[in-house]
């Protein structure tokens, strides 16, 4: 290909996108359009990764969207001398979709993923499953100053930042419980429903970590945000 087509058909290219980006984005639906604020209430499409990036880099937008959610919080900072732990700009959750017992305390952009989950990901699924919604959420707990899997050396875990939450079951609306220890590998409709929630959580977080992970998470899954991504 000659030179002189190369660079006519590059500048076509960004001819083109800059028309697109001026004309085409103003008639698509919010959802569908990246210059838009995100709602966290709204089924993820194509462009949620670029919106979640936009909130992630601004803590009073991520605060904005995460409120407009339904989710009650409010600002949460943790100081630590420790190395690798500590969270500058934090929230703690006073009311989310579900109850969930107090000490969740994360970063903003791990806070919408929660809202996310909630309302995407685990309420459709009990419904699809069990024929009713999901009234807590028992966890292990979200910022904790640790390395990974508690290991006396090594990397800090997502915990010691308060990007990450460890669920361990569901309680759920007409007052069943459904634990990953007792019935992940079960064959009926409790372990369809905690295997659906860890794949539609695939889609939420970076990061999911559940039974058949390994034995250190034979009893609750791991969610975190800005890790090196994973889902198993």
């Amino acid at each position: 290909m000659k030179a002189w087509w190369r660079k006519w058909r590059a500048l076509i290219l960004v001819f083109g996108v800059a028309l697109v980006s001026v004309f085409a984005f103003p008639l698509l639906p919010d959802r569908y359009d990246p210059s838009t604020p995100i709602d966290l209430t709204v089924a993820p499409t194509f462009v949620t990764p670029i919106k979640m990036a936009r909130i992630n880099r601004s803590f009073p937008a991520c605060v904005n969207a995460v409120r407009a959610a339904g989710l009650e919080v409010e600002a949460h900072s943790i100081a630590s001398d420790e190395q690798g732990c500590g969270m500058d700009q934090g929230l703690l959750l006073k009311q989310g979709r579900y109850v969930y017992g107090g000490g969740v305390t994360m970063t903003c952009p791990m806070m919408a993923a929660l809202a996310q989950w909630e309302i995407h990901v685990v309420g459709p699924a009990a419904q699809k499953h069990l024929g009713t919604d999901v009234s807590r959420v028992v966890h292990y707990g979200t910022y904790s100053c640790r390395n990974v899997n508690g290991a006396l050396a090594g990397p800090r875990s997502a915990h010691a930042t308060g990007r990450a939450l460890d669920v361990a079951g569901f309680k759920l609306a007409d007052g069943r419980q459904v634990s990953l220890l007792n019935d992940w590998d079960a064959d009926d409709r409790k372990a369809a429903f905690l295997h659906d929630v860890r794949d539609g959580s695939c889609g939420v977080f970076s990061t999911v970590l559940s039974p058949d992970y390994n034995e250190n998470h034979k009893d609750h899954f791991h969610f975190e945000v800005g890790g090196w991504g994973i889902c198993r």
